[in-house]
Parts: C-alpha cells; sequence; structure tokens
C-alpha cells in the first residue's frame, strides 16, 4: 500500500518553539526509524502564500456570525482536496495518507495489516482519530469500528474508489470548514464504509488528542 505525507514545502518551523528542527527533518527521521516508506506531498502553505477562505463557519456561532476558520485551516483543506486529485492519477487500489505530524508507534506495521484486514470492504478506514467518544458506534471486526463520525486527518486509509466522492462533495461543499468536521457534515453520510480503528494506531507529535 502506497504511503503519502501530506507536508508543507520550505517550512522551517519547528512544531516545538526552541526545538531547532524542521517539521520536514523530524518526520523523515521518525519514519526512517519506524519503516514508513512514505511519499511527500507538498501542499497548501496558506499562511505563507497568503490563502484564505472568504466564506465563513457559522455552524458553532449560528447564522450571521461571520466566523472565518483562517488561513491555517484552509490549508489544511486545500492540501488533501489536492491531494486526492492527483491520488486518482495512480492505479493503487488503496493509500495510506498521514500528515507530517503523525507519530507511528513500534507496533504500527502488524496492527495496520490486521485492521485492513478485519474492515474488508470499506471506503475509509481511520487508523489516526480523534473525538470519537459518546458517538453512535457499531463494532465490524477486532478494533474496527463504524463510528459517526471520527475526527482528525492524521491517519486515513482511503480506497482509490472513494477518491471522487470526496471532491464531489467537497467541491459542493466548498471550503469553509475544517477539512475534518466538513467531511462529517457532507463526504461520511454520502459513502457506504467508514470506519475507525479504535484504539487508534498513530499519534501526533506535539499534540493531544482525545480518543
Amino acid at each position: 500500500m502506497r504511503t503519502v505525507c501530506v507536508t508543507l514545502y520550505g517550512s522551517y518551523e519547528a512544531r516545538t518553539p526552541g526545538a531547532g528542527v524542521r517539521n520536514g527533518d523530524r518526520t523523515r527521521q521518525h519514519f526512517a526509524a519506524r519503516g514508513v516508506d512514505a511519499q511527500f506531498f507538498y501542499g497548501v502553505h496558506a499562511p505563507k502564500l497568503g490563502v484564505d477562505t472568504t466564506l465563513p463557519y457559522e455552524v458553532d456561532g449560528g447564522p450571521g456570525c461571520g466566523f472565518k476558520m483562517g488561513p491555517k485551516p484552509t490549508g489544511c483543506w486545500l492540501s488533501h482536496r489536492t491531494l486526492w486529485a492527483a491520488l486518482r492519477l495512480l492505479p493503487d487500489p488503496l493509500f495510506l495518507v498521514v500528515e507530517d505530524d503523525a507519530k507511528f508507534p513500534e507496533d504500527w506495521a502488524p496492527r495496520m495489516e490486521k485492521a485492513v484486514a478485519d474492515a474488508g470492504a470499506f471506503d475509509m478506514l481511520f487508523v489516526g482519530s480523534c473525538c470519537t467518544q459518546g458517538k453512535p458506534r457499531t463494532h465490524v471486526a477486532g478494533d474496527v469500528w463504524e463510528v459517526k463520525w471520527p475526527c482528525c486527518t492524521h491517519g486515513y486509509i482511503v480506497r482509490r474508489t472513494a477518491l471522487e466522492t470526496l471532491i464531489a462533495t467537497q467541491d459542493e461543499a466548498r471550503c469553509y470548514a475544517p477539512i475534518d468536521i466538513s467531511l462529517g457534515f457532507h463526504s461520511f453520510p454520502r459513502m457506504s464504509r467508514v470506519y475507525t480503528v479504535l484504539p487508534r494506531i498513530l499519534e501526533q507529535f506535539d499534540t493531544s488528542i482525545p480518543e
């Protein structure tokens, strides 16, 4: 299965202030140590490029609040959207997509292999996720669950045949909400099998995320 890591070209900001380590350097060192063979996809560095959405996110604040999510979430949305379009040009049936802060445990490979087998004919399988507690869930097999819906996009497996649905639903919705929230609003309800591995396999560096 091809592994693709979403990162930013020329980004020198360390996630931990004063750490003195480039994001890309740490990511590559960590992947090498864990045996992760990843190709790097340079996404949209929206703050650097001066890119932002003009569309308000008024779900939480209510109609008329005028809140906009800002450049960084806009860049993340655009990065995943452009990656999906690029992956459609490749013949692979499955892709593991990770972000450059994805943290792989030592036993990630056998756990992921088993999860893929247990999940069967899924559209998306979240091997990294957050905010799943208290949501409707159905057990599939092993550590695989159908949760409606997982958040976070630091680690997921997507089937090539599901990419067109992701693109179509997100383009229809437009870039107004963080990508993981927008997926739950607009894409997942129109997909047949969106599954989540619990407990999650992939964590995130420098980020404490709820289960």
